[in-house]
């Protein structure tokens, strides 16, 4: 039986004692939910892989409430990593630092690094503090699902295989952490997120490189494998042209099928079942799993259209393209 937490002191020092014992516990931050166990509790991470049914070389990351823990897990803090510490912590931003081994490989899928992330959200740094020991947490849900930024949906995905749930606020930010590997002779960005290159190499006073090749061997949680996808069939369009975009859920509804079109733009699609995705790519940011999950409830086929140049809409099109399963229109 899944235990549904409150914020309050009782509440958190039960989620706390949860995780010390080797339990797992859901818990908001401003990115996405986390799904926390006991970072130095090898078994404790484990279950993790078991209740998400996650493949057990997709690296973690390690949740702290406070920057002095850092030397509790990382081997080498380098001028670089300090910087950015200093100017992005806590913040929605993870930083690869080479572990010690008080982290165990279970926790990093094997690797010699370790990822380290401090959230901002108020709900998530008293829970850390609660526990009192670092947190290992990959998103609340199960694998290659959209990741939960309500607690609702943590529920859809975790009731009956985790120990608690800390029922907190709707997540601000609503896609994961930037993740920034700084092991290196150069900066990288892992995976994008809502902390942008432009802002870490402003920090640094050097340029930052994105990954964008799948196949380059990274030090990264998230990259390898199917994520965000909804339950029923998705396709994503990049140009915009509304006619290509009518006729294919023209197409949809001659199958058999009740389609969807997921768009900054619906008054662009009269007589059409619309989704409003967002006037701006932060909001977009906000929305994409939680509108992911809404359509698939309403509908069968999700037609989703968006296109950005900006950093910011560089990370939603990371999501959403995984999301359609490279399914492009």
């Amino acid at each position: 039986m899944t235990k549904y937490l409150q914020f309050n002191d009782e509440d958190l020092h039960i989620a706390g004692e949860i995780v010390r014992k080797g339990g797992l516990v859901a818990f908001p931050t401003e990115t996405v939910y986390g799904l926390g166990a006991n970072a130095l509790d090898p078994e404790a991470v484990k279950s993790i892989y078991v209740a998400k049914g996650r493949p057990s070389d997709n690296p973690l990351i390690v949740h702290i409430y406070d920057k002095s823990q850092l030397n509790e897990i990382a081997s080498r803090i380098s001028e670089d990593a300090e910087k950015v510490v200093s100017a992005l912590m806590p913040g929605s931003i993870t930083v690869v630092f080479p572990k010690k081994s008080v982290i165990d490989d279970c926790v990093t899928g094997g690797l010699n690094t370790v990822a380290v992330r401090m959230p901002s959200s108020k709900e998530a740094l008293a829970f850390l503090k609660s526990c009192n020991v670092p947190v290992a947490a990959p998103s609340a849900n199960t694998s290659t699902r959209p990741s939960p930024t309500t607690w609702q949906a943590v529920k859809e995905d975790m009731d009956g295989r985790i120990d608690a749930l800390l029922m907190g606020s709707d997540c601000k930010v609503g896609i994961e952490s930037t993740v920034l590997d700084l092991t290196g002779d150069e900066p990288l960005v892992l995976r994008p997120g809502i902390v942008t290159p432009k802002e870490i190499s402003q920090v640094l006073g050097k340029p930052v490189r994105v990954v964008t090749n799948p196949k380059e061997k990274v030090n990264s949680p998230g990259v390898r494998y199917k994520h965000y996808a909804p339950r029923c069939p998705m396709v994503l369009n990049l140009d915009g042209n509304r006619d290509k975009i009518r006729s294919f859920y023209d197409k949809c509804v001659k199958d058999g099928y009740n389609p969807v079109i997921l768009t900054r733009h619906p008054e662009g699609y009269p007589d059409c079942n619309t989704c409003f995705l967002g006037a701006t790519d932060r909001e977009v940011a906000h929305n994409l799993f939680l509108l992911l999950r809404r359509c698939e409830k309403q509908y069968d086929y999700i037609i989703a259209s968006y296109n950005g140049d900006d950093e910011v809409a560089f990370s939603i099109l990371n999501r959403i393209t995984k999301s359609a399963g490279q399914n492009i229109l």
